[in-house]
């Protein structure tokens, strides 16, 4: 049967709109590759990011990188054109649109009760910069003074640029970490360019950068941003050194800096366990124990790690009657949404020993009102059989410190030795 002038007509627009559909289909997204970026503070201060997307068959994986510091993420997932990067441990995620080779996004999580989202826009294989060996070496120990007037704070610092190392030029790269009492920064890295030192760090809880420039007196004199709404705070640096050994000596010591109020009575403390059950420090199971309390939190990018070492001492002197305890105070004081954070921190890190939840971090100096000069997560405290403390230690110096992170495992191993022989 001939068709009619109408019934061609609508088949070869059929055909057409069909051929059209076809032309349009998008070719599917991948998201494998290296992406670097920044992701913008509060402050409107840009930090660098990287991070890596792998495949293995049908699996996407990801790691946030600092330096030669990788951060895994616990999953992945793309739908069309929306990558999703979660870091449940951190209760962060990051999610973006991917065009070509280029990312847009935010990096999402929970900040005490508040959420806080940070814009991120990145670059699939952008080449990092060319190292030259056209600035002086900073490399060495630094006292920074933070802050000033009465809220000026004296941290230290490592840093490593220029020279050569094994026969390659490092130049323009830099790298290092800034140590306050409270425990170390993590790897830091970026460049070291025209006079002016910049060093960055973003790993899923912590977005960070500090820049200082040179002085003709060899100090650097710059600022840092912390990466919440706090203000940028001024920062001078200068060498460690003969010249400035009383200024070094007058800094906070991690091993004297948080106390007892009265060291002749018990520390007191309590929480409910990962099967709900309440738990204080004058239960049976306490009683003439030597007892390590560690003050925790899942946010703290330091008590993740500390607790795969303490982890590792509490199954070596266990069966000597070591206890460790673990006090998380959490960011949002929900008992359900914390226990949950509290529980993925236990098992990321295969905890044995007995994890509270301690209450929110808005309440933790109330609760810990025994304690002067409280502040830092981790803090660690060292009790004896007779119930009282006999050392206090603030804040984890990790491995970006490199030989502190050496020094304080062995002290830590030592003041555990010496709870289970009753010293004091």
């Amino acid at each position: 049967m001939q068709k009619t002038f109408w019934q061609k007509t609508y088949a070869i627009a059929f055909i057409a709109l069909a051929l059209s559909a076809c032309s349009v289909t998008k070719a599917p997204v991948d998201p494998v590759g290296t992406w670097r970026g920044t992701v913008k503070n509060p402050s409107g201060e840009l930090v660098a990011i990287a991070f890596e997307i792998k495949r293995d068959g049908e699996n996407l994986s990801a790691e946030l990188i600092n330096d030669t510091e990788r951060l895994a993420a616990s999953s992945v997932s793309l739908a069309g054109d929306v990558l999703k990067v979660r870091y449940d441990f951190y209760d962060g995620t990051l999610e973006a649109r991917i065009a070509g080779d280029e990312l847009t996004g935010n990096f999402t999580r929970q900040w005490s009760k508040q959420t806080l989202v940070r814009e991120v826009k990145a670059k699939r294989n952008v080449a990092q910069p060319a190292s030259s060996n056209s600035e002086s070496d900073l490399t060495g120990d630094w006292i920074l003074k933070v802050g000033t007037g009465e809220n000026q704070r004296l941290w230290r610092a490592s840093f490593q640029t220029g020279g050569q190392t094994g026969g390659q030029t490092k130049g323009q790269t830099a790298t290092g970490t800034i140590i306050p009492v409270s425990g170390d920064w993590g790897q830091l890295s970026g460049e070291w360019t025209n006079g002016t030192l910049t060093l960055n760090r973003f790993d899923g809880i912590n977005s960070r950068v500090v820049r200082l420039k040179a002085q003709p007196d060899g100090t650097l004199v710059g600022e840092l941003d912390l990466g919440l709404f706090d203000p940028k705070r001024p920062v001078m640096a200068e060498r460690i050194s003969e010249k400035n050994k009383a200024i070094v000596a007058s800094m906070p010591d991690p091993k004297t800096h948080t106390r007892m109020k009265n060291p002749n009575e018990p520390f007191r403390f309590s929480g409910i366990d990962l099967n709900g059950q309440p738990v204080a420090w004058n239960d049976a199971r306490f009683k003439n124990k030597p007892v390590v309390v560690s003050i925790t939190g899942s946010w703290c990018p330091n008590c993740h790690e500390e607790t795969p070492y303490l982890q590792t001492l509490y199954e070596k002197y266990k069966a000597q009657g070591l206890t460790v305890v673990a006090l998380a105070f959490e960011y949002t004081g929900e008992q359900a949404r914390d226990m949950a954070q509290v529980k993925i921190f236990a098992a990321r890190h295969s905890v044995q020993y007995a994890m509270l939840w301690a209450g929110s971090t808005d309440d933790a100096n109330a609760k810990l009102d025994q304690l002067i000069n409280f502040g830092a997560y981790p803090t660690t405290v060292y009790i004896g059989r007779d119930g009282l403390v006999k050392h206090i230690h603030t804040g984890f110096e990790g491995r970006a410190t490199g030989a502190r992170f050496t020094v304080l495992k062995a002290e830590v191993e030592t003041q555990i030795q010496q709870l289970l022989k009753g010293d004091s």
